[in-house]
């Protein structure tokens, strides 16, 4: 009788220690990632890129983090229409501060940037080091000096 019961006891330590396990891996994203596009943009290499500028702050406990841009649009000369997509320039660094990062997009086709405004779909992300996510959508218009 002893045995029976010294297995469910044991079967029952398993699957609440099997519980913690997944409930503490579920709460392991970063605690606050921020972000939000300044509005800037600089022209690269005669137009071949543009840098998009954003501000981001994760806190000290995301691992990594990576500002992209899906989709950078602009119009160029007869009504034609230049795009790209991009990401982050240099290691971006959490530590609960507000940084400025940049995305370096692209031009994809024959098609260059020129100064002017932009149209701006991207996101920033923060994770732990399990790669679970915050992402925060970045969108809006840019000024390409």
């Amino acid at each position: 009788m002893s045995r029976r019961i010294s297995r469910i006891l044991a079967v029952v330590i398993v699957a609440v220690l099997a519980s913690m396990a997944l409930s503490s891996a579920a709460v392991a994203v970063p605690t606050a990632v921020s972000a939000g596009l300044t509005g800037n943009a600089t022209l690269v290499a005669k137009g071949a890129a543009v840098d998009v500028e954003f501000v981001y702050s994760c806190s000290s406990d995301a691992t990594f983090a990576d500002g992209r841009v899906d989709a950078l649009t602009q119009r160029v000369s007869g009504g034609r229409i230049a795009t790209g997509s991009g990401s982050s320039v240099n290691p971006l660094v959490c530590d609960g501060v507000q940084h400025t990062g940049a995305a370096r997009v692209t031009a994809s086709g024959s098609l260059a940037f020129k100064k002017g405004d932009a149209l701006v779909i991207g996101s920033f992300l923060g994770c732990d080091i399990d790669f679970s996510c915050i992402t925060v959508q970045l969108s809006g218009t840019v000024r390409v000096h």
